[in-house]
């Protein structure tokens, strides 16, 4: 039903980042899947890449569960945090259907390395590729998350010259 993979086999204690690759693939017709991550103290992240709706929580909605659906998440650190083995959990719910409340939880352990020990990390290409993807789609994630505005026209006002339309409406005083 629910599968995690990392972008990187760990994550730097400063200044780190990485990538979750949810895949959910429901066996059957299923309805509101929400997915809760839980991160441990230190770490952070972004909303989901792929726009899916989002709560103030971090509860994340599928709103097309019939089909496999794939998250990606951006983690990362802000200030050091401790070296060693951290946990992030996964919450996945869904109603079935008759209806009922099924919840899966899924714990994936994360390794945290110093900055000399970055260099044996080791990079899933799969989801490195899959994220790149996901950044050249039209309207997902941060790519388009900009708008570019053309220069702005400069229009001179020379106050000397006073055309004849102006000449024959004005109302005397009216301007400064």
């Amino acid at each position: 039903m629910m599968q995690v993979r990392y972008a990187k086999s760990a994550i730097e204690n400063e200044e780190g980042m990485n990538h979750l690759w949810i895949q959910i693939a429901p066996p059957c017709p299923v309805q509101n899947i929400r997915v809760q991550i839980t991160l441990p103290a230190g770490l952070h992240r972004t909303q989901n890449l792929n726009d899916a709706p989002e709560d103030s929580a971090g509860v994340i909605s599928v709103l097309e569960p019939l089909a496999a659906t794939d998250l990606f998440i951006e983690i990362f650190t802000r200030e050091p945090i401790p070296c060693g083995m951290h946990y992030i959990t996964v919450e996945l719910s869904y109603k079935d259907g008759a209806g009922s409340v099924i919840s899966i939880r899924q714990t994936i352990p994360l390794r945290v390395v110093s900055d000399e020990e970055s260099g044996a990390i080791h990079t899933d290409e799969e989801v490195v590729r899959r994220i790149k993807e996901l950044h050249l789609l039209p309207g997902s994630g941060e790519m388009n998350g900009y708008t570019e505005y053309p220069p702005a026209k400069l229009i001179r006002i020379d106050s000397s010259h006073v055309s004849e339309w102006e000449k024959k409406y004005r109302v005397e005083g009216a301007m400064g």
